[in-house]
């Protein structure tokens, strides 16, 4: 099955679920591509569903594949202590190793800017991914990125009120290599 196939059938997957039924459930899906200075890429897909419960209390689903063959799903409760402020934690699978996967994930939110990121665990290893954001104009953001293995510039365009196009300039700890990452995310 090729990437594209995949990516389609875990949304088509996601949108059956009986938690999308639920009040207010959210979906958005990315697809994004990296480029390291080698040349190779990495083409993405990610999904993410969520939504309220009752009050405060709420769910989401996460699912990611790569070009690589690497996949994982996972899922779990959120609360919304402050009406800017939500956390999460979630457990599930992936396909290497023992397979058990564990995350937990932050988002505040506010007129101007944003900081969220997530923090993953299991039998792949660590990795995280931290993004802050701050609207410069309403067709214009400007942050920062961070994820396992690299930190730099990031730059948003909204493409409409549902869609963003993304883009960031990573520079590797490890090795001193710069990657380019981009991405297009849509709101369903």
């Amino acid at each position: 099955m090729t990437v594209r196939l995949k990516a389609l059938l875990l949304v088509l997957t996601l949108c059956a679920s009986p938690l999308a039924f639920a009040d207010g459930p959210n979906l958005w899906v990315e697809a994004g591509v990296q480029r390291p200075q080698e040349g190779k890429g990495i083409n993405e897909v990610l999904a993410w569903i969520d939504g309220r419960i009752a009050g405060p209390i709420g769910w989401f689903m996460f699912a990611y594949q790569d070009s690589d063959g690497y996949r994982e799903i996972y899922g779990g409760p959120t609360i919304r202590p402050l009406p800017w402020l939500e956390l999460g934690i979630g457990m599930g699978r992936e396909n290497e190793g023992d397979r058990h996967r564990r995350s937990w994930h932050f988002s505040a939110d506010g007129e101007i800017g944003s900081f969220s990121g997530y923090f993953e665990s299991g039998a792949s290893g660590p990795s995280h991914k931290l993004y802050f954001n701050y609207w410069l104009t309403k067709s214009l953001g400007l942050g920062l990125m961070e994820d396992s293995s690299g930190r730099g510039p990031r730059v948003v365009f909204p493409l409409g009120e549902k869609a963003n196009l993304w883009s960031a300039l990573l520079r590797d700890r490890a090795d001193g290599t710069t990657r380019a990452v981009a991405a297009v995310n849509y709101l369903f």
